[in-house]
């Protein structure tokens, strides 16, 4: 079998839910001898950050015997770094109280935090718009699983898309979830999430992770983000993200997730925690982690 010594690249753009803009679709073919049918497809959101690393996990996994192949698709807007964080923000969030954003101060400033919201629309552009387009497109993917990717605000959607509409992918990798968003209040809507499970045919496999590093006090900041060292350790102090991680999945399980893996890996922290999630969140939700 020929096998690549790099992952491919194809790349399409798609109007953005909004009518404003497009969105830059990236997309990493198996690389290697895959079936006519059935092929898994990974859908990472952040796909300007995280699609190069999903697409370079799924080639070296799947030349491992018995590690499915399957294609990985990024959603990403091809912006400076600056107009990024604005853009992921408005998509991948649900909406934030006015106090709520008021207290992030100068985090939500850089983020963008006054236009976010906009995570239904950009869950239903998800799964109206681009996935019928990739089954389109690569038709040996129409009836394989769908797996959907997040890290950091990514992993706050992944939890979001979970709840909202957990029969929309087969499973969700939430990693390193911002669950702090508007004061913690999406694990006020888990009770309601509980319903809504159990009336599926088919639940779906949840993998939770975080870096255990991520409430370690941080001793310094990138440049050009507009955030103090102080404001960046009271954000982390307040956020939680080790404990809030370890809330939420056992909440879930509580919920009635059966097939549930929540992970806090020992040396990672908000950053290297992304790459570990990939290939151990893709382990579980393909079967593979027994």
């Amino acid at each position: 079998m020929q096998f690549s010594v790099r992952a491919s690249l194809e790349q399409f753009a798609l109007p953005h839910p909004s009518g404003a803009g497009k969105l830059r679709i990236s997309v990493a073919a198996p690389a290697g001898e895959a079936p006519a049918a059935g092929v898994p497809t990974l859908y990472v959101v952040d796909g300007d950050i995280l699609f190069g690393m999903a697409a370079e996990i799924a080639r070296a996994v799947s030349s491992v015997a018995a590690f499915p192949a399957h294609y990985v698709v990024g959603i990403g807007y091809d912006a400076e770094y600056a107009d990024f964080l604005k853009l992921r923000t408005a998509d991948l969030t649900p909406p934030i109280g006015a106090e709520a954003l008021t207290d992030l101060g100068a985090l939500g400033t850089a983020i963008g935090g006054e236009k976010s919201g906009g995570a239904d629309a950009f869950l239903d552009f998800l799964t109206d718009r681009l996935r019928p387009e990739i089954a389109a497109r690569y038709p040996a993917t129409a009836d394989g699983e769908q797996i959907l990717c997040g890290h950091s605000l990514g992993g706050l959607f992944a939890a979001h898309a979970l709840l909202r509409r957990p029969d929309s992918f087969s499973a969700f990798i939430v990693s390193s979830p911002s669950l702090w968003w508007d004061g913690f209040s999406i694990l006020d809507r888990i009770a309601a999430f509980g319903d809504r499970l159990a009336g599926l045919p088919r639940r779906p496999r949840v993998f939770v992770d975080v870096g255990a590093k991520e409430q370690d006090l941080p001793t310094s900041v990138p440049d050009g983000i507009g955030v103090t060292l102080a404001e960046a350790q009271a954000q982390i102090r307040s956020a939680r993200m080790v404990d809030a991680a370890k809330e939420f999945a056992d909440a879930l399980g509580a919920a009635g997730v059966t097939e549930l893996r929540h992970v806090a890996f020992a040396e990672d922290d908000h950053v290297s925690a992304a790459p570990a999630a990939i290939l151990h969140g893709m382990r579980f939700a393909l079967g593979r982690d027994r």
